[in-house]
């Protein structure tokens, strides 16, 4: 009687271990689902941004962002942005020239924007050229 006793704890005893070592894997499988869903969602919308000087392009990028990001952020997250007061001053290094009326302006899917990058929401697929221009 005794051992058969010992034989149910020790049934009893394995069951209980098993079924608490199988839960935690469960909910890492969902958490690690979770994780991924929260990434691409972070991902968001997609679009191009082209540097150029003159007839000179010197960098073209794919870019992410999350949607209603303005193209300043984006753009500060991409390239190595000086700016003065929102106003862009340089970009990767490439800085505007008052001296001979050099500066930055864009294009957003070929169209002039009279607004500053600050105020201009991205958009899936939008193609935005910035050119170093002169007046």
């Amino acid at each position: 009687m005794k051992k058969i006793t010992v034989f149910f704890a020790l049934i009893f005893s394995l069951t209980l271990i098993s079924g608490c070592t199988s839960k935690p894997s469960e909910s890492s499988d969902s958490s690690s689902a979770k994780e991924t869903v929260a990434s691409s969602e972070k991902i968001g919308e997609k679009a191009s941004i082209t540097l150029v000087d003159g007839d000179k392009e010197l960098s073209k990028k794919q870019v992410s962002f999350e949607k209603g990001q303005s193209l300043f952020d984006v753009l500060k997250e991409t390239y190595a942005v000086e700016d003065d007061n929102g106003m862009i001053t340089s970009i990767d290094g490439h800085a505007q020239d008052e001296k001979n009326n050099k500066y930055w302006v864009f294009t957003i899917n070929d169209e002039q924007v009279n607004s500053g990058a600050k105020d201009v929401t991205l958009k899936k697929d939008d193609r935005v050229v910035f050119k170093l221009e002169q007046f």
